[in-house]
């Protein structure tokens, strides 16, 4: 199960995040998901809080690219370091958005609802 778990989350950085797939993330998220963004995001929870997530960065961050560089596994949850790039293109946390590019990494740890 490890394995596929992985597949999911990198389908979610690649596809969902990096391409605005978000037609991607129908039914891979429970309705009690949380997602807990610190300053920038807050907390958001379920599946259409996420989404509206998502879409709300497309305007914030341009040409955005992301890619797994690390994911470990074990038993219902899997840590992924992603590397993203893109442009700052609207504002964000008080701080418009100037154009310029940069590069940004992050730790995740995704809890997946144990199988039965």
């Amino acid at each position: 199960m490890s394995e596929e778990q992985k597949a999911i989350v990198r389908l979610i950085r690649a596809e969902a995040l990096s391409k605005n797939r978000h037609d991607l993330l129908d039914g891979l998220y429970a309705d009690d998901y949380a997602f807990h963004g610190g300053a920038a995001y807050g907390e958001l929870t379920g599946p259409e809080a996420f989404k509206q997530l998502l879409q709300g960065m497309s305007q914030v961050v341009g040409d955005y690219v992301e890619t797994v560089e690390d994911q470990i596994a074990e038993a219902n949850k899997v840590v992924t370091r992603p590397r993203g790039h893109g442009k700052a293109i609207g504002e964000l946390l008080g701080v418009a958005g100037n154009g310029r590019e940069f590069t940004a990494t992050a730790i995740l740890i995704t809890a997946f609802n144990p199988p039965g």
